[in-house]
């Protein structure tokens, strides 16, 4: 730091007030500490910083399955609410393990990071709030519980009306042989989908067999696997899946058994990620706006870490359907149409996927 305050002809102090952002240094100082910094190839020793503030400028977030593109989308969004403020984003993969989870909760609160995202967490609100603390902001989201302490924002999905709202759908197309393709069970997610599945079905007058629904691992080859086990053994003339990544596998198998899509089988997913809308028939799924809630998650925990009090503890992303050609013979040409062009014209425009 001396040596960018020699090369620039100001003070070490000045040079400290530039990097931490002060705001009175004028313009002119600032570009001048600018150049010089990048002159002598000057880095900021960001431990040493922490050491005085107090403050690492980082934030860990843990997701269940890197390699689904929803939790791209979203993590990218939130990474870009947290660069804007100063932050970096430390990822973790747990890979839907909560013996990994707790590892990687360790690791990321030794290193002293300022703030802590979790989605779809597998250890419960108390064993979380017990590891973490009260000093480290936590955000969870499909967490399902009420936060205990003011430092904990839950960011819940309407996993239950989503689901209760594609199995509407379904029966409106007149399916009543609906089966359900679950995630893992001990999932609050899958549990709540499934509890919107079976509302659903009530509500029509018709019972929810055990045998209709067959639970599976949240991805294609999970999707095949259990969807390939109910066509076989239950008939069904359509299924709700718990993701999008299922109902991609469960599109395979019905093309595996010599099944058309919808004409012998209808299909809706979950989660809206980019691919169900560009698979032949589109996909008819529930749309979670994965940008606009990966954004959401930054700014909660920025707000956590300002030490604002007025945020909510506990926040509900509403889901919308969108019915597209796997659920049924109304989607014709023109949809199909109008759903390549808004997604083409969503890669221009760089905004957030329209339907």
């Amino acid at each position: 730091m001396s040596d960018v305050a020699a090369h620039a002809g100001v003070s070490i102090k000045t040079v400290s007030n530039v990097i931490n952002n002060w705001p009175y240094v004028t313009e002119e100082t600032r570009q001048k500490v600018v150049a010089a910094i990048e002159a002598v190839g000057y880095r900021p020793n960001h431990t040493a910083r922490s050491l005085v503030t107090g403050k690492t400028k980082a934030v860990g977030v843990l997701v269940p399955d890197v390699s689904n593109p929803f939790f791209g989308t979203a993590i990218r969004a939130c990474e870009e609410a947290l660069v804007e403020d100063g932050y970096s984003l430390f990822l973790c993969n747990t890979n839907e393990d909560a013996e990994r989870e707790r590892y990687y909760l360790e690791q990321l609160l030794s290193r002293g990071v300022d703030g802590l995202i979790l989605w779809g967490a597998r250890l419960s609100c108390d064993e979380l709030e017990g590891i973490v603390g009260a000093d480290t902001a936590l955000i969870t989201v499909e967490l399902g519980e009420e936060p205990r302490r003011s430092n904990h924002t839950c960011i819940n999905v309407d996993n239950k009306g989503g689901a209760c709202m594609a199995t509407e759908h379904l029966l409106r197309e007149g399916h009543r042989r609906i089966g359900h393709l679950a995630g893992p069970l001990d999932r609050i997610t899958s549990r709540q989908r499934k509890q919107g599945y079976e509302q659903a079905l009530v509500t029509a007058g018709l019972e929810p067999l055990p045998e209709m629904t067959v639970a599976g691992h949240p991805s294609v080859q999970g999707g095949f696997r259990a969807a390939e086990r109910l066509m076989r053994t239950q008939k069904p003339d359509a299924i709700f899946c718990y993701n999008d990544l299922m109902a991609l596998g469960a599109l395979l198998a019905a093309r595996y058994l010599g099944l058309r899509i919808p004409h012998d089988l209808a299909l809706v997913g979950f989660d809206d990620i980019d691919v169900s809308s560009i698979v032949e028939p589109p996909l008819t799924t529930v749309r979670i706006p994965q940008a606009k809630l990966g954004r959401l998650t930054g700014k909660v925990v920025l707000e956590r870490l300002r030490g604002s009090e007025g945020s909510e503890r506990v926040i509900l992303c509403p889901v919308e359907l969108r019915v597209r050609g796997s659920s049924g013979n109304s989607f014709g040409e023109e949809q199909k149409k109008a759903t390549l062009d808004a997604l083409i014209s969503s890669f221009s425009d760089g905004g957030e996927r329209p339907a």
